[in-house]
């Protein structure tokens, strides 16, 4: 057996001793939230708290930001007892670190555009004649102050009928099964502690077969980050909304209700799938049988090049229905979408 390393094989570049004396071999890839991302070869990807640390030392290139928004570039990170070493100033207590490689959005510059837009469209031609639209659009701006977000979806759904008449004649109807739409409005300011925040949200929608022209919901909330980990994220939110619903043939009807909303996703298999989830309740403070619950849940994993799929179930519980119309809707969907 040679005693020469393989030259393929990359040397991890940080050696981790934790207050157990315990020793980890890797490379660090991240540092936010008070802990250390590490990536090894035998354990993968392993998340390490600061505080947990003896020593860390690193011979990559790593830039640090800090909580007071100093940037600092550094050849080689050091940790030693809960301080990074710095050289030609006092050191730097692990407490004071925010994140590590911040992108220019992260340190203050700007803001950050993601989103993501998917759609569905059945083309079916046989014993039924059906054509099916339905597509659903999500953007996000972020910057360091505040967040902006806009969420659309639209369904347009109709069937080509046929009939025969007493003279054997074929008749050829098009009969419309679903028209509806939704937009969503949010704006968020982020307090003091960058978990926190308040904003305001707008809803619009309508619902042909619902009997809903337009339904609008407006009001104030306060949300918190519960989650803001790379493979984790979760938000929640309450607040107050006044609803407004106009009938197109029912009685119209308005309210004011507490609204509770979860936004969230998770992924796992090291990125390959990532299951995601929107909930949002408007409670009826007068009358708790007509408050309306909206909840998505979904799985999406990537294609190629920015595409993407997704399976979901969406559920839908709307108590100030018009009479005679459905309270409850479920729905299974297919996806194929692309995220930016």
């Amino acid at each position: 057996m040679s005693d020469q390393l393989n030259p393929e094989v990359q040397l991890p570049t940080a050696r981790i001793v934790l207050l157990d004396d315990s020793i980890i071999f890797g490379d660090v890839t991240d540092i936010a939230e008070g802990t250390v991302h590490v990536s090894t070869l035998w354990m993968g990807e392993i998340m390490i708290p600061l505080a947990a640390i003896s020593t860390l030392e690193s011979e990559k290139e790593i830039e640090l930001l800090t909580t007071d928004d100093r940037r600092l570039s550094l050849s080689q990170l050091q940790l030693v007892e809960g301080e990074v070493v710095l050289e030609g100033e006092n050191n730097l207590s692990v407490q004071k670190l925010s994140m590590s490689n911040p992108e220019a959005w992260e340190a203050g510059q700007g803001y950050h555009l993601t989103g993501r837009a998917s759609s569905a469209f059945v083309y079916n031609r046989g014993n039924t004649d059906t054509d099916e639209i339905n597509a659903d659009l999500e953007m996000t701006l972020e910057s360091r102050r505040d967040r902006f977000t806009l969420r659309g979806a639209l369904e347009d759904t109709s069937s080509n009928i046929s009939t025969i008449t007493e003279n054997g004649d074929t008749l050829r109807s098009n009969q419309t099964t679903a028209d509806n739409w939704q937009f969503t409005g949010k704006y968020d300011y982020y307090l003091a502690d960058p978990r926190n925040y308040v904003g305001v949200n707008l809803g619009l929608t309508a619902d042909q077969f619902a009997d809903v022209s337009q339904r609008y919901f407006v009001g104030p909330y306060y949300g918190r980050k519960l989650f803001t980990r790379d493979d984790l994220k979760l938000d929640a939110e309450l607040g107050i909304s006044y609803v407004d619903t106009d009938f197109i043939v029912a009685e119209d009807s308005d309210y004011v209700g507490a609204n509770i909303n979860f936004t969230g996703e998770t992924s796992f298999l090291d990125g390959s799938l990532t299951l995601y989830l929107r909930q949002v309740s408007i409670v009826n403070l007068a009358s708790m049988s007509e408050s309306i619950f909206r909840t998505t849940v979904g799985l999406r994993f990537p294609l190629l090049l920015g595409f993407e799929a997704a399976a979901e179930v969406s559920s839908d519980y709307d108590g100030g229905a018009a009479e005679g119309k459905k309270y409850h809707d479920e729905a299974l969907k297919f996806r194929v979408g692309y995220s930016w």
